[in-house]
């Protein structure tokens, strides 16, 4: 496969991913949150690339944000604030997983 079609197959995704971001309650996260298939991205973290790095089975990238902290698990002290004081968040799915950050204020 050709450069070029490479760069235009992740400019491809990166539109699909854009078109499906999504504004959604910690109701509708808790769910995937109780299958261990949640994870909270770091806001200094593009939610779209760290899709796109999951969708082209980036490992050692993905590998490094997990190292790194920038891509979690929420932890229980945040799963209970969540379910205390709600919250809206971004998120996007990247089958089995879905990947949020919280929404700015």
């Amino acid at each position: 496969m050709s450069q070029t079609s490479l760069s235009e197959d992740r400019l491809l995704l990166a539109d699909k991913f854009k078109e499906e971001i999504g504004t959604v309650s910690w109701s509708w996260l808790r769910p995937h949150e109780k299958r261990k298939s949640l994870f909270l991205v770091a806001a200094e973290l593009d939610l779209v690339e760290v899709a796109i790095a999951v969708a082209e089975d980036k490992t050692a990238q993905v590998k490094t944000w997990l190292e790194l902290g920038h891509l979690q698990q929420p932890a229980l002290d945040q799963v209970a604030k969540w379910e205390r004081d709600g919250g809206l968040f971004l998120g996007v799915i990247v089958k089995p997983y879905v990947f949020f950050q919280e929404a700015g204020e």
